[in-house]
C-alpha cells in the first residue's frame, strides 16, 4: 500500500482492536489511546523521536471504533 505505510496501518489496527475490546472490560475503551501514547514515550525515551503520525493514526483508530460502537449501541 503506497497510500499509508504498514506503521500507520499498525497504529490505526491497535488503536482500533483495543478500544473494540472495551466491549468486554470497560478500561479497554482508553486503551487504544493509552497504548499509544505510551510506545511512543517509549520512543521518545529510547530513540529520541516523537511520531505524530503514529499518534495521529493511533487517536483515528480509537475514534473510528467508538464511532462503531456507539452506532450499533455497545458501549
Amino acid at each position: 500500500m503506497r497510500i499509508f505505510r504498514w506503521d500507520l496501518q499498525l497504529h490505526f489496527f491497535w488503536g482500533f482492536v483495543l478500544t473494540l475490546l472495551g466491549v468486554y472490560w470497560s478500561p479497554l475503551y482508553i486503551s487504544g489511546v493509552g497504548v499509544t501514547l505510551i510506545k511512543e514515550a517509549l520512543d521518545l525515551w529510547s530513540k529520541g523521536l516523537w511520531s505524530w503520525d503514529d499518534v495521529w493514526w493511533g487517536l483515528v483508530g480509537s475514534g473510528a471504533a467508538l464511532g462503531y460502537l456507539y452506532s450499533q449501541d455497545c458501549g
